[in-house]
């Protein structure tokens, strides 16, 4: 794990751009240029205070215009020293990313936290990418301002959603790429695609193919690139196809194209003319006629993988093969231009090709779809069960061992997976629960998701949100089903996060209605710690006279099972309680009754604390000769431990103490005698966590154990 928390976090990092980038020159000229033009009504050199410049990249999928993004934004690299970023704003077949998840990646990768927020303010209500008020946004202005960073903000679908993420730093660019014009966007400046020149478009071919068939046929080579209306992905499908097949002619290839049968229809995109799909058309038949079995299948499958995305691990899952043949049939892909790799070692289905791959699916046997998704999720299941024994072993149920080609060689590399496949593994969850098949699966998922995600980030507060998320999740699956012992689980972890936000009051009602479910399956373990939850929430809220009363009811259980340890806790806690009340009797009675169980025990260190906390209450009743009696019945029970660290620190602890009272009480001589000997032990004469915790009148988490068992 430490091996791994030392890595940067790249989960925004900026991709490479393609390998095969030709043209554009005129677009890519204009963007420079207007990186340096004043906003609009602003003097030559006097950009507006606070002004973001915003460039637009529009044109429809498969025009080229996230290429061109990323060559520019690559160009410009330089120029922002504190950061290149790319997200995207866009779910395949799904609407758009609402704005406060992109500002928490973006925050993720910035190192930076998120915004104070409940932890449950999309409960009821979906989150819209149009809240620019979003703690998150606003949290991400904060971040950028004054720095120098790039914003590349891909599949863009409104304008209010790119206007939340505007960060008020002049020293940033973002550079939106959107298949339609934004309004209302303050001088963004667009840069409209369409159809490369003849001259680019012979100059794409030749960096596929090769420049020899070019130069030797230029004028079949000429009437290849006007007869596919020189479209950006059209001729790269058809310069990979040429790549892939190095006795094939550039008039093999257009003779090919104009014998082709139309395989399917699906390809035109909403809103398109049928001119501006049909060169598509031909060059992707073209491509998926000469693929083999396998790789086809594995091309058709990609449409139901999450985004989708996939690396060898999870192909070969997909097609039920060994990982080394997956890996070959998406190199295979990729050389053919069908699929675009990314640069943590995994792929990506263009978006204009998943209409008419997801209708050749159609044609697939029903049963063998649902089973190769089964795999997948599956499959994702074990490897993000593995990543997270990597990560923190111990942490969740072993894993079952995994085949060689599947294993993480290091903590770096699961965190380099998870950081990686974040994006999937959270489409997963959410395909798997909107279809409803695979719920156990999705079940599974998502709790290995909610122990991944704070190894993944460091600390849970700072993706608390997205936790909140999955235990819901978690919570409608088990209701879903039925499973009553998982629903009590999920709303008592759903209480846990509020706990820690300081939300008393909704954690009261997760808990309270964790009660009965929690009864009604006769899981005492559960309802232990719930009713010990509800008690914790009602003291931190300051309702002590609840508190006490809830603390009772769980130490009532725990002594019914017999469970000491349990107990004692119970009865520290019950304690203080009694003691911030003022009920210094029942608090005295409670500390008393802990020495007694903790010398039963045998621990001796533990009596000593409860010693300490008796000491407290006497004093705090006005016996101050009482109360250092029984420190001093403290000290001799810790000196009796021996000489071993922790019995030292006892003692300086018990000393620490003995000298607080005698101050108060208008002994200085002896306060600083105490504080001399414990300087004698080498420990700094102050109140230890030991006597900290008999004292304290306050918990910030009221429920230990960490999360419960979902599965």
């Amino acid at each position: 794990m430490a091996e791994a928390q030392t890595t940067r976090r790249f989960g925004a990092r900026l991709p490479e751009p393609p390998p095969y980038f030709a043209g554009r020159g005129l677009e890519l000229a204009r963007l420079r240029e207007e990186v340096g033009r004043p906003a609009f009504g602003a003097r030559e050199g006097d950009q507006a205070a606070g002004s973001t410049r915003v460039l637009v990249v529009a044109g429809r999928p498969g025009s080229g215009r996230t290429s061109l993004a990323l060559r520019f934004a690559h160009d410009i690299a330089a120029d922002y020293p504190d950061g290149q970023f790319f997200v995207r704003l866009g779910e395949p077949g799904a609407g758009p990313v609402p704005a406060g998840r992109v500002a928490r990646q973006l925050l993720a990768a910035l190192g930076e936290p998120g915004g104070r927020r409940p932890v449950a303010e999309r409960e009821g209500a979906a989150e819209t990418g149009a809240d620019s008020a979003h703690p998150d946004c606003a949290a991400l202005r904060a971040a950028l301002a004054g720095r120098r960073a790039l914003l590349v903000l891909d599949d863009v679908r409104t304008a209010d959603q790119l206007a939340a993420l505007l960060p008020q730093a002049p020293g940033c660019l973002v550079v939106a790429v959107t298949a339609g014009p934004l309004t209302g966007i303050a001088d963004a400046r667009p840069c409209v695609l369409g159809g490369l020149g003849t001259r680019t478009a012979l100059a794409l071919l030749t960096s596929l193919a090769g420049d020899t068939r070019i130069v030797c046929d230029p004028v079949a080579a000429r009437g290849l690139a006007e007869g596919l209306a020189c479209h950006p992905t059209a001729l790269r499908l058809v310069g990979g196809w040429l790549r892939t097949r190095p006795s094939a002619s550039v008039a093999d290839a257009r003779q090919l194209l104009a014998e082709t049968q139309p395989r399917v229809s699906l390809l035109k995109q909403p809103g398109a003319a049928l001119r501006d799909t049909e060169p598509l058309r031909r060059a992707f038949d073209l491509v998926y006629e000469g693929l083999g079995g396998p790789a086809a299948r594995l091309l058709r499958l990609l449409t139901v993988a999450p985004d989708g995305r996939a690396e060898p691990r999870t192909a070969a899952a997909l097609l039920g093969c060994p990982v080394d043949t997956a890996a070959a049939h998406l190199a295979e892909l990729a050389e053919q231009q069908l699929v675009n790799p990314r640069p943590d070692d995994g792929y990506e289905l263009p978006e204009c090709l998943r209409p008419p791959l997801a209708g050749l699916l159609a044609a697939d046997r029903a049963a063998e779809t649902e089973l190769a998704r089964a795999r997948l999720l599956e499959r994702l299941v074990r490897l993000l069960t593995a990543c997270v024994q990597r990560l923190a072993p111990g942490v969740g149920p072993e894993p079952e061992p995994l085949p060689a080609p599947l294993r993480f060689g290091s903590a770096a590399d699961a965190w380099h997976w998870l950081d990686g496949e974040l994006p999937v593994l959270r489409a997963a969850v959410r395909i798997a629960v909107a279809d409803g098949a695979f719920d156990g699966l999705a079940t599974r998922l998502a709790t290995n998701l909610v122990r991944a995600l704070p190894l993944w980030a460091g600390s849970a507060e700072s993706v608390a949100t997205d936790l909140y998320e999955l235990h819901g999740t978690i919570l409608e699956l088990a209701a879903r089903g039925g499973r009553t012992r998982q629903q009590a689980a999920a709303l008592v972890n759903l209480g846990d996060l509020h706990a820690r936000a300081g939300e008393h009051a909704r954690a009261l009602e997760r808990y309270r209605a964790a009660l009965g479910p929690a009864r009604a399956v006769e899981d005492q373990v559960a309802v232990g710690r719930i009713l010990e939850a509800v008690a914790g929430a009602y003291r931190a809220s300051g309702d002590l006279v609840r508190a006490a009363d809830w603390y009772g009811r769980a130490l009532a259980l725990r002594r019914s099972r017999g469970e000491r340890e349990q107990e004692l806790r119970l009865l520290g806690r019950i304690a203080a309680v009694h003691t911030a009340q003022g009920r210094h009797a029942d608090a005295l009675r409670d500390y008393r009754a802990a020495a007694v169980l903790h010398r039963k025990l045998g621990d001796q260190a533990g009596a000593v604390v409860a010693q300490l906390g008796m000491a407290r209450v006497q004093e705090l009743s006005g016996n101050a000769e009482q109360a250092l009696r029984t420190q001093r019945e403290a000290l001799v029970a810790a000196r009796e431990l021996g000489g071993e660290p922790a019995a030292a620190r006892l003692q300086g602890q018990v000393l620490a103490r003995m000298a607080e009272v005698l101050e108060r009480t208008g002994d200085p001589s002896g306060a600083r005698a105490q504080r001399e000997q414990a300087a004698a032990l080498s420990l700094p004469a102050t109140r230890g966590p030991a006597a900290a915790e008999a004292g304290r009148t306050e918990v910030t988490a009221p429920v230990s154990g960490g999360m419960m068992e979902s599965e």
